[in-house]
């Protein structure tokens, strides 16, 4: 399953359109932002080894651990960063993550199927319709690749569930129509200034926000090189999220 961010929110908000929800209602375009979420929380590498790891067959050998306690423990090994990785507890699948703040790496839940029919986190109301929107969408997916971006939302929304990130998503729903202006932790007249910032920076913030010439920026991660980076953010429009559904 390719990570195509824009082409998912593009499918998504298609098949929305067949629904007729109100706009800014649509439990659709709730799981469109569930992909702009893990994009701008920093966690877009792990999503990607994340999507690895669940294509991967039941029959693919995985270390196999009895507790969690013992997995947990098997993290402290070095691995390589640019290679996924997933483990078994009891019989279980889970995802390695990597926490580019704290430093440390974590296990993330795999469904048992793309149905994600259950999950272990409690679910909010808004995010159970997104569920249940996003089940009746794939059943009117014609197209392989329709079927793959909804299958993808419906990954999003479990990874947020099972990394404990549905508190913070719900305040990104909550905040993401909001006129309050929020200030970005700095702005920069050009991308040459604003590298030489980042470059000095020793350690700057992973999901920041930086306006470089009226354009909006986060601060990234660039897998193969270790470097932190700095990453244009779409606009509504490039997303397909636009509030007319145009």
């Amino acid at each position: 399953m390719s990570l195509d961010i824009e082409a998912a929110c593009s499918v998504l908000q298609k098949l929305q359109e067949k629904f007729g929800s109100p706009p800014g209602t649509e439990p659709l375009r709730t799981a469109a932002l569930a992909l702009h979420f893990i994009w701008g929380s920093g966690h877009l590498h792990n999503f990607e080894d994340y999507l690895v790891c669940f294509g991967l067959s039941d029959s693919h050998p995985l270390p196999s651990f009895d507790t969690r306690e013992q997995a947990v423990a098997s993290l402290q090994h070095p691995m390589d960063p640019r290679v996924a990785r997933s483990v078994a507890i009891a019989g279980t699948r889970y995802a390695v993550g990597y926490s580019l703040e704290r430093g440390d790496r974590f296990l993330v839940r795999l469904p048992e199927s793309i149905g994600l029919t259950t999950t272990r986190q409690p679910i909010r109301p808004v995010i159970s319709e997104a569920l249940g929107a996003l089940r009746q969408a794939r059943a009117h997916a014609h197209s392989p690749g329709d079927k793959e971006s909804v299958d993808m939302a419906l990954l999003a929304i479990h990874f947020i569930l099972e990394s404990n990130q549905s508190s913070h998503f719900e305040s990104f729903l909550e905040n993401f129509d909001s006129d309050i202006p929020r200030p970005p932790l700095c702005a920069f007249s050009s991308r040459k200034e604003a590298d030489t910032w980042l470059n000095a920076h020793p350690r700057p913030p992973h999901g920041a926000g930086v306006h470089i010439a009226g354009e909006h920026y986060s601060v990234g991660y660039a897998r193969d090189s270790g470097l932190r980076v700095l990453v244009r953010r779409p606009t509504l429009e490039e997303l397909g999220l636009t509030e007319e559904g145009e």
